[in-house]
């Protein structure tokens, strides 16, 4: 298994590069970016979670939780850097 994540990686990060995408790209980025676009939409978080294919809706909930703390802190350097 471990093999197939790591040809999906590498694929996901091949197509970064084609697409002109500097940052890096991983199983784990594609993730996090799909579960923050969903909930910016307002999808329940029952959907994220199956969507997800997590077990647990709290697993899905510690998930989103994180990705609103990570919007704060990038939140709190744009207006202290003055951006």
């Amino acid at each position: 298994m471990l093999w197939a994540l790591q040809r999906y990686n590498k694929r996901l990060k091949k197509l970064g590069k084609l697409a002109g995408i500097q940052e890096t790209s991983t199983s784990y980025v594609s993730r996090h970016s799909f579960a923050s676009i969903a909930n910016n939409m307002e999808i329940p978080v029952t959907a994220i979670s199956e969507m997800l294919g997590h077990e647990r809706l709290s697993t899905t909930q510690v998930y989103l939780a994180g990705f609103k703390k990570e919007a704060i802190d990038e939140y709190a350097e744009r207006i202290t850097s003055g951006e």
